[in-house]
Formats: structure tokens, sequence, C-alpha cells
């Protein structure tokens, strides 16, 4: 998840030529990012929320005092009528997933880079979703590591997601701490075909409620994941992928977490799904 108004209003309250003059740049530095994908499970954090779903997306960046300012907005849209708890209508159902970001990255040496934003998660139309609530905040820090395997570790807490045991509204969030790396193989080198490589990627994450009673008495989850993509780039602006993703869930305790909890969804588990995108970079 990754926002055109939120750009809009940013230029237009600080004023156009006033912003270029202090920032030493034109609007031609703006950058416009955005994916069509399709996936044929939609896994947040180790946990299968929905079967076929198309995943738009659009980021705008631009460059402010030595780093780089963004915006974007995700989307999880669900095809079928099913989700990953077996019923329509339970937890995510038919419902949409809207997410809305903006963040700020700085290098700070040519190696490392700080990054620091937030995600608004928004589940349009959700029916009842027991004790997660339909949309809450999440602050997020990282930094990420120009060096092989590109790794990286961001931290994220999600403020008021979930209701505390016997209160009345969402009250308790959750830490989570995940790191990744990835890797490219440039396929075109052993090939005849330019532009074709093969992208991995891998990640694990631990989340920790800061009341456990809020995840019935759940006090951690850990999740992993890896990923595999084909990628070929018809140009530097168009690219296309396909590839296939796995990941694995498990808590503390037997008992089911909320945001999960009164859905079919098992406390421990493991996903194989496919994907595939088509990217613009402008």
């Amino acid at each position: 998840m990754k926002k055109l108004i939120a750009t809009l209003a940013i230029v237009g309250a600080a004023g156009t030529s006033g912003l270029f003059a202090q920032t030493g740049n034109s609007i031609e530095d703006l950058s416009i990012t955005s994916s069509f994908a399709y996936e044929s499970q939609y896994v947040f954090r180790g946990v299968k929320l929905n079967y076929d779903s198309f995943q738009p997306s659009l980021e705008f960046g631009f460059p402010v005092v030595g780093g780089d300012l963004y915006v974007g907005i995700w989307s999880n849209l669900p095809i079928s009528g099913k989700n990953g708890g077996g019923a329509a209508g339970t937890l995510m159902g038919n419902a949409n997933e809207i997410d809305i970001y903006a963040g700020y990255a700085y290098p700070i040496t040519d190696m490392v880079t700080l990054d620091a934003g937030f995600i608004y998660y928004w589940y349009v139309n959700a029916p009842s979703m027991g004790n997660n609530a339909t949309s809450y905040v999440e602050p997020y820090i990282g930094a990420s590591f120009d060096v092989l395997l590109s790794p990286a570790i961001y931290v994220y807490y999600s403020v008021d997601q979930l209701t505390k045991a016997g209160g009345s509204g969402p009250d308790s969030g959750i830490l989570t701490i995940e790191a990744s790396i990835g890797y490219s193989f440039d396929l075109s080198q052993y090939m005849t075909v330019e532009g074709l490589s093969f992208d991995t990627g891998a990640y694990i994450g631990m989340g920790i409620p800061n009341d456990s009673s809020a995840m019935n008495g759940t006090t951690s989850f850990i999740y992993a994941g890896v990923t595999g993509d084909l990628v070929y780039a018809f140009n530097e602006n168009v690219s296309a992928s396909i590839g296939v993703r796995y990941s694995n869930y498990s808590q503390s305790g037997n008992s089911v977490t909320p945001p999960y909890s009164g859905s079919g969804f098992a406390p421990n588990q493991n996903n194989i799904w496919m994907g595939a995108s088509v990217g613009f970079t402008y």
C-alpha cells in the first residue's frame, strides 16, 4: 500500500514557485509509478485474508532537501466472493481495502537510507471484524542498505487497531518488526532476451500486541515468506512480472487471534499462491 490529491495539496499549499525555489527542483522531477497486479490470494503478514484479488497502486515521488517525499495509494479489490475464512461475508468477504500512505526517505550515506511515514488502512464496507477496527493508522520507520541482498528493517505500530478485552472501542495496537532481503538475477546475460530477470525476496517479521487481552492472550506472532518473479522490462518505463509466493504464520497459543477471530482463520498457517503484474514508471 503504499494520494494524487494529497500530493497536489502539498504543492498547492506551499505555492508552486515557492516550493521549487526552496528545493531547487522543478515539476519535471516529479516521479510517478503505478502497477496493476493480480494475486490468487491476498496474504498480509502471513495471514490469508482473501482469494483472487486485483491490486492496483499509484505513487508520486518528489525530491525534497536531499531526500524523497512520496505519497501513494494501494488497494485490494477481491474478485471472488470467498475469503480466507472460507465463507463470504466473514471478516473481509467482498470488502475492498484501501491503504493510503506517505513518507520521506533520506540517504544518510551512500549505502544507508532512512525512511519514515504512515499508512492509513481502510476496509471499505467491511462486515463486523470482531476485535479489529475497520480503519486505523500505522506509523513506521525503517532503514535500507545498498549492499548485497539489499537488506532492510522496518518497525510499525498500528494505533487503535484492536479492542481490549471488556473495552468499548479499538484502543490497543500491535508493534511489528520486519526484516527483508532481495536479489535480482539478470537473465539477459545467459539468454538472447534483453531486459529479462528473476527477482527473489524473503522476509520475516514479529508482531507484539501492547495488550495481550486484545488478542485472546496471544503475546506474539511470527510470520515469514519468500517470493520469486520472472520480470521482463519492455523499456525503462514499462515492465511485467509473474511469479509464486510462500508464507508461514504462527503465534503463541492455539486460539484464533483477532483481528482474524470469528472468521475460521487457522492460528497457524502456510500459504502458497501466484501473482502477476504490469508496472509503469514515469
